[in-house]
């Protein structure tokens, strides 16, 4: 008798202890799955948080999209602008991947468990389908805005080529202007004796003189050669030297005296080593050769 007591009560505490056992899995279970609830949740707030910050990005990338393009620092800034927003656009495609895949391990987590709640299941489902659109779309925006961006380099492109080309025409046009005004300013002279200035080809005796009837005067020659003349510059040059100060000298060319600073004469002869000009513009203006006689 006392043997089969032995016996009830080791079957007793035997059933005892798995029922136990069962109880110890059964919360295991249940903080398990308390835990990947938790897990899931806060995943679930960190994608609410992460789809309104790709939409405040998305938005950006509309507005960019819409301003418009020029050629000069505004379009660096606004190149500067959609680096930085297409960055952001990849970033968020990234962080959307990795949800994707948290998501996906949850829910592998989930089918392990022995008791699954077919709700948090349905929910991990759903957050998957929105993640999956939302990277559908944004990769739709992404491919869209970099075609945007494209179009606008290759404005960009255009205008500045033709700025270059507009620059190059203005600096030709200048160059040109600068070399017609030097060309206007540029002036020549000679001062000498008649001889020497005939013997230089710059001068020429015209007229006949027979015994006291008729006379000869000297005058320009018709082919000026600049090379035999001093070369100055108009505007800056007012004071030309001549060779010597004892002697007087004479205009030959169509210069008028009276544009002259210097002392002139009754018959028109120049005193002095220098002529003195007071009105450049009207002195040369008659002729841009200017040929002195000394007297």
């Amino acid at each position: 008798m006392r043997k089969v007591l032995l016996v009830a009560a080791a079957v007793l505490l035997s059933t005892g202890c798995a029922d136990k056992q069962k109880l110890n899995t059964a919360l295991a279970e249940s903080q398990r799955l308390s835990a990947e609830k938790d897990s899931l949740l806060n995943e679930v707030l960190s994608n609410a948080e992460m789809v309104s910050s790709i939409n405040a990005e998305l938005a950006k990338v509309r507005d960019l999209g819409a301003n418009p393009v020029t050629a000069g620092e505004g379009a660096t800034t606004a190149n500067d602008q959609r680096t930085v927003v297409l960055g952001k656009i990849r970033d968020a495609i990234t962080r959307l991947q990795q949800s994707e895949e948290a998501l996906e391990a949850a829910k592998k987590r989930l089918a392990t468990m022995s008791s699954r709640d077919s709700r948090l299941v349905a929910q991990v489902e759903r957050y998957q389908k929105t993640i999956e659109e939302m990277k559908t779309n944004i990769e739709r925006q992404q491919a869209e805005y970099t075609a945007i961006i494209d179009s606008q380099n290759t404005q960009i492109v255009a205008l500045r080529t033709d700025l270059d080309t507009v620059s190059a025409a203005r600096t030709r046009v200048e160059t040109e202007k600068a070399a017609l005004v030097d060309t206007m300013n540029t002036v020549y002279y000679i001062a000498g004796t008649q001889d020497e200035l005939i013997e230089r080809g710059v001068a020429v005796k015209e007229g006949s003189k027979f015994l006291i009837f008729g006379g000869t005067r000297l005058l320009p020659a018709r082919d000026l050669d600049p090379a035999a003349f001093s070369v100055v510059h108009r505007m800056n040059d007012t004071v030309l030297t001549l060779p010597r100060a004892d002697k007087s000298y004479k205009i030959v060319t169509r210069q008028s005296p009276s544009y002259l600073a210097s002392a002139v004469e009754d018959n028109g002869k120049i005193r002095g080593g220098e002529l003195r000009i007071s009105s450049p513009e009207q002195f040369w203006g008659t002729s841009r050769y200017l040929i002195l006689v000394q007297d």
